[in-house]
């Protein structure tokens, strides 16, 4: 599983929902050069826009916890192209509405991203909803499903929001797309979507997700979204060597309409990306750029299944494949998990879904122990065939908030390391032994973690070609040897202890930008320098934790 967007957090309150008020401004999408339904108008914004009022924005009430009394906010107008959009505030409690906000445009960034990964971890659990063609036929990542069967006939997400807050939840995230490649709004670039379908056209086009943010907003929960760049029907990551300039450009329409046409999007979470094609196969940098570029303040994290925030905002634990956010934990963490132990379609519901988790499980062996560590926790509950929450499920979520509170003595969110907010995904790498395109693949996942692992005598060297040159490189990220064991645990066995970071222009004359030491803990270390301009970043390995150095991934990149 995997997900993307932004999201705007209102840190003043304890109960620290989101505020959401944000400027949306114009923003153009290119045409669609992939399978099309109708080419994206790039001249005039994103997705169809003409106009653009000021809405105004509601004040959050100030209560703390969830209990608060709530004020009702006005919503932002919505943008047609280029005009500003104020979404209005988000409640902190209470029955206060959140403004809506406009569609289309990009938002202005307001917080830093320290901010956002400190007020993101304070909304401590947050509903997975698992929804789709998956939920009628098929199986787990199965292409050219018969999308006719999707037929929610009661269909009804404000059940979702409403069942979430009586558990006491502060946010959700949709399954906009899983792996089977099914859209759950009508994508302008595609036909294997929402708007295909029968349901849709007999029920006046609704769109899912616009339903779903909707419904989340207007009772004070941030609605993140969930994105597979695996989609076995376009045959995306199906090779998991090559992707297309069609198939990448499709990959980014999409995202392009999630993050243009729902207003302010808290976090997108990703999947079947790095442990499918890595990172460079579907270039990080370009994915990267474009959601930042449309909401800044949206929070990325992908299922990687590493415990170290390797190109995501957000570490991401999955149960069971990728693990338990560990003791001792102090990166912004999520933590996913189905309230099912039995039945379903994967993640997805179906007729035996069953053995649902008892409510010591989720409060006291969950939401207990990942507090502490900084770690939200998201609740999978998957919507049935009518489009509604099982009844044992809604009643279940109803005990977990009679059952548990958020702690508000938990103290902030510790002080993170630097962080590389414009990557450079390099185009190459060459190295003085061992297989340097494992160091920049960015394949990651239970089973597989690849490996640049040196033999002869140190100085050993890495050099990553970022295929021009950068004005701006100043910072390096180094991933040890990771364990293939579930959630993947970093090893202290290799892991480079005394380092020089060397840069070029040329590929000829390389200077020294910084050297150092780093402990053997086994955790991703950063370091930083410059910025200086270079094409070629070379990692030179002075000495490590035993006979060879090991590197799971090493990235290159920018702070700005």
């Amino acid at each position: 599983m995997a997900p993307e967007q932004q999201l705007v957090f209102n840190s003043s309150v304890a109960s620290a929902v989101f505020l959401a008020s944000c400027l949306i401004v114009s923003c153009g999408s290119p045409t669609a050069s992939g399978p099309t339904k109708a080419d994206i108008n790039g001249s005039a914004g994103a997705a169809v826009m003409t106009a653009g009022n000021s809405g105004a924005s509601g004040t959050a009430p100030s209560a703390g916890g969830i209990s608060g009394s709530g004020g009702n906010d006005v919503a932002g107008a919505s943008s047609v192209a280029g005009g500003t959009v104020d979404t209005g505030g988000m409640p902190s409690g209470g029955s206060g509405q959140a403004g809506q906000g406009g569609t289309g445009g990009s938002v202005a960034a307001t917080k830093s991203l320290d901010q956002l990964q400190r007020d993101y971890v304070d909304l401590r659990f947050g509903m997975f909803l698992h929804f789709g063609v998956l939920t009628y036929t098929g199986s787990w990542a199965q292409a050219n499903l018969d999308i006719s069967q999707f037929n929610p006939t009661m269909l009804d997400p404000g059940q979702w929001a409403d069942a979430a807050k009586a558990a006491h939840m502060k946010f959700g995230v949709l399954t906009t797309r899983h792996h089977d490649g099914f859209a759950l709004w009508d994508s302008k670039v595609s036909t294997f979507d929402v708007g295909a379908t029968p349901w849709f056209k007999n029920n006046g086009g609704k769109d899912v997700v616009k339903e779903y943010v909707d419904a989340f907003r207007s009772r004070g929960l941030a609605p993140g979204l969930y994105y597979s760049v695996w989609d076995a029907t376009q045959g995306i990551g199906n090779d998991t060597k090559s992707v297309t300039p069609a198939q990448l450009d499709y990959v980014k329409q999409q995202l392009t309409e999630l993050l243009t046409n729902y207003g302010p999007i808290p976090i997108l979470v990703l999947d079947g990306w790095s442990w499918k094609t890595g990172h460079n196969v579907v270039p990080y940098d370009e994915i990267r750029e474009l959601v930042k570029s449309l909401q800044p303040d949206c929070l990325m994290t992908d299922h990687t299944h590493m415990a170290d925030p390797w190109e995501v905002d957000i570490v991401n634990f999955e149960e069971p494949a990728g693990g338990f956010a560990p003791e001792g934990n102090t990166y912004p963490g999520n933590q996913d998990n189905k309230i099912n132990s039995g039945g379903g379609n994967d993640w997805f519901w179906a007729p035996n879904i069953s053995g649902l988790m008892s409510v010591s499980t989720i409060v006291d062996d969950h939401l207990k122990k990942l507090e502490p560590r900084w770690t939200n926790f998201l609740l999978n509950c998957p919507p049935n065939r009518d489009g509604l929450l099982d009844a044992a499920i809604v009643s279940r979520l109803a005990e977990v908030g009679g059952a548990w509170s958020p702690d508000t003595n938990r103290p902030s969110l510790p002080a993170q390391a630097p962080f590389i907010e414009h990557a450079y995904t390099p185009v190459s790498a060459s190295s003085t032994s061992g297989d340097a395109a494992n160091a920049i693949d960015g394949l990651n996942d239970t089973q597989v973690h690849t490996l640049w692992q040196t033999s002869g005598a140190f100085p050993q060297s890495l050099t990553l070609d970022l295929g021009e040159a950068k004005p701006d490189v100043g910072m390096l990220a180094y991933v040890p040897r990771y364990v293939n064991v579930s959630g993947g645990i970093g090893a202290a066995d290799g892991a480079i202890t005394s380092f020089g970071v060397l840069v070029s222009t040329d590929g000829k004359a390389f200077i020294e930008a910084t050297s150092g030491s780093w402990a053997a803990d086994g955790k991703m270390k950063t370091v930083t320098f410059g910025p200086v301009a270079a094409r070629y970043v070379r990692l030179e390995v002075r000495a490590a934790n035993g006979a060879a150095a090991v590197a799971t991934e090493v990235t290159v990149g920018a702070m700005r």
